[in-house]
């Protein structure tokens, strides 16, 4: 039987990949124009292999009905037959790796049950706040923020004559820096502020917004972190680094919180 390639072997323009790793996140890639309609551009996720090393996947909108029955986010496969393609020319994607595996028509995805129990089931690469100026560029690489939440808005009109509707948040590093994030669509209708603003009440919050671009405001030249269709918001999750939060706040104070209901 062929073997598998690692994740951090491959390279740009290997046309016949076959990798073994587990979904660890799955999104349905939008074209946010209106001339479109919300049109699906391709079915994008993350790969996580035994050596912790991620890779994003894309199967192109010609291929949706083939495969997207055969991907579940959290599920482990042997995925053959995949083309490594060059993502310098990309635009809302993952930087894991220089290049994105692309399903094909004959692309081969076979399930596994057991093997592969040792991956975890997520994995996150977080952008540091100061970084984020560098990321505001043309492509819009997708980041990871994670932060202590201590404010959140309605979830109101962008303006008066907008039809898009959105909700700011803002979040706090252990450097105590605040950043803000715009939370369009879904992402801020869905954002669960009753349960954030139970939860505060008890102590902090801690959010991860994995999936988000960076955005220079032209007029107030702020960064903004905005959600993307492939944004998904942790909340207080069972891992170190919110451990870490955690432990840092305590020590410190807790922190100023405001929320509109």
């Amino acid at each position: 039987m062929e073997s598998t390639t690692k994740l951090k072997d491959i390279t740009v323009g290997q046309q016949n990949c076959k990798v073994f790793a587990r979904v660890i996140r799955l999104w349905d890639a939008i074209n946010t124009n209106p001339r479109y309609g919300n049109a699906l551009i391709s079915i994008d996720g993350i790969l996580l292999d035994e050596d912790g090393c991620m890779a994003q996947i894309s199967v192109p909108k010609k291929f949706e009905k083939q495969f997207c029955g055969l991907l579940s986010q959290g599920s482990a496969y042997i995925i053959s037959n995949v083309a490594a393609i060059d993502i310098r020319s990309k635009s809302y994607v993952y930087r894991h790796q220089n290049y994105m595996l692309q399903f094909k028509q004959d692309t081969k995805v076979d399930l596994l049950h057991s093997r592969g129990a040792d991956i975890p089931t997520l994995s996150l690469d977080f952008c540091p706040f100061y970084q984020l100026p560098q990321k505001a560029i043309d492509s819009k690489p997708l980041l990871d923020v994670i932060g202590v939440i201590c404010d959140v808005g309605p979830y109101d009109y962008a303006s008066q004559t907008s039809q898009h509707k959105f909700r700011k948040t803002k979040i706090r590093n252990l450097e105590e820096q605040t950043q803000e994030l715009v939370l369009w669509g879904q992402h801020g209708e869905s954002f669960d502020e009753e349960t954030v603003l139970k939860k505060s009440q008890e102590g902090i919050v801690i959010a991860i917004f994995a999936g988000v671009t960076a955005t220079l405001q032209r007029f107030t030249g702020m960064i903004q972190g905005s959600s993307s269709s492939a944004t998904q918001i942790y909340l207080d999750l069972d891992i170190p680094k919110v451990q870490k939060y955690r432990t840092r706040f305590s020590l410190s104070h807790s922190c100023a919180y405001r929320i509109y209901v």
